[in-house]
């Protein structure tokens, strides 16, 4: 999607969202984390999240099995976001990469170096960190990782079931 594409998809995404949240008296500000909402509300949010135009890719890694040397925390993140970078159609060009403040827990900086290493040149323009709280898509990020999460570590596949369809890569270590 071009730029303009995008931001009217995210706008039309922002206003089902609010949608969702009049509908369960949620306050204008409630941020969607799947570890924090009941499982009603994570069902209504994954089967509203299918009207999205937009598909996901994961990667989960099963630290265990990686066995010594394993990467370093950061070393990994940076492997797995350069896997997910890679593989679309048609190519990233000039991408602005979002990143979870919270998550990131690594300076910006060094992040962005350990990426440009690895990534072409053209395939990101910038590389920002911004708090899930005010980015719908960031919110849409945790609740498709968290159904994932509890699939793998719970062995409860309810809600990846749910949202299955609009996977385009799963990758598993």
């Amino acid at each position: 999607m071009e730029g303009d594409n995008i931001d009217e998809e995210t706008a039309k995404i922002e206003k089902q969202i609010n949608r969702l949240k009049e509908k369960f008296s949620l306050t204008a500000d409630y941020e969607f984390k799947f570890s924090r909402c009941k499982n009603k509300l994570k069902q209504e949010f994954l089967e509203e999240s299918l009207k999205f135009p937009i598909k996901y890719k994961v990667i989960v890694v099963n630290k265990k099995k990686l066995g010594p040397p394993v990467l370093k925390s950061r070393e990994l993140y940076c492997e797995m976001v350069r896997r997910l970078l890679y593989d679309n159609d048609p190519p990233l060009k000039k991408a602005i990469f979002v990143v979870d403040e919270v998550v990131a827990q690594i300076r910006q900086r060094e992040f962005k170096g350990v990426l440009r290493r690895y990534l072409s040149k053209n395939m990101i323009k910038k590389i920002i960190q911004k708090r899930s709280k005010g980015e719908v898509m960031i919110q849409f990020a945790d609740m498709i990782s968290g159904s994932i999460f509890r699939k793998y570590e719970r062995q409860d596949d309810k809600f990846w079931k749910m949202i299955k369809n609009k996977e385009k890569i799963l990758i598993e270590f």
